[in-house]
């Protein structure tokens, strides 16, 4: 992949869900929802098929939107799963025991180390015992930021 089809942003599910149900609909906000479609199809924009799979948990509604656009859902290689195997290793408590071949949070950051992206989430901090996206980030000297962030630092206008 060359530095100029990077993706500059991988998503967590917390962010396209919150997007989606609580702040931004498409039927409040269509202009949000048609310039991440855009950006996905520029290749500015991906994640982890395990977000897909989240979604299909948690909003189908948003999962059909995404359909088209199903190069945003990045398949799983060899060097994503090492990564997330070593970032469990350094920070077990990211996904719970028996959540873990579920969760999404180890392949959203696994994913932004090995392209060099940021990550957008909604997440919040977490604790020594109980870390979440942005504890990990941290760590790792990730970028992560939430929607409003990725709003602004693009610059869309609405």
């Amino acid at each position: 992949m060359s530095a100029s089809s990077r993706p500059h942003f991988v998503w967590d599910t917390s962010a396209l869900v919150a997007a989606w149900v609580e702040r931004y609909p498409i039927d409040v906000l269509p202009a949000l929802w048609d310039r991440l479609i855009v950006s996905i199809q520029a290749g500015e924009m991906i994640a982890p098929e395990e977000v897909k799979v989240e979604l299909g948990k948690r909003s189908t509604d948003l999962l059909d939107f995404l359909r088209p656009c199903d190069d945003f859902f990045t398949p799983t290689d060899g060097p994503v799963l090492a990564d997330v195997a070593a970032i469990l290793a350094k920070h077990p408590k990211l996904v719970m025991e028996r959540k873990r071949a579920f969760a999404a949070d180890p392949f959203v950051i696994a994913t932004a180390r090995i392209s060099g992206a940021v990550i957008v989430t909604e997440e919040g901090r977490g604790s020594p015992g109980k870390p979440k996206i942005p504890d990990v980030c941290d760590a790792y000297g990730v970028e992560c930021i939430n929607l409003l962030d990725l709003i602004r630092k693009v610059r869309w206008k609405f």
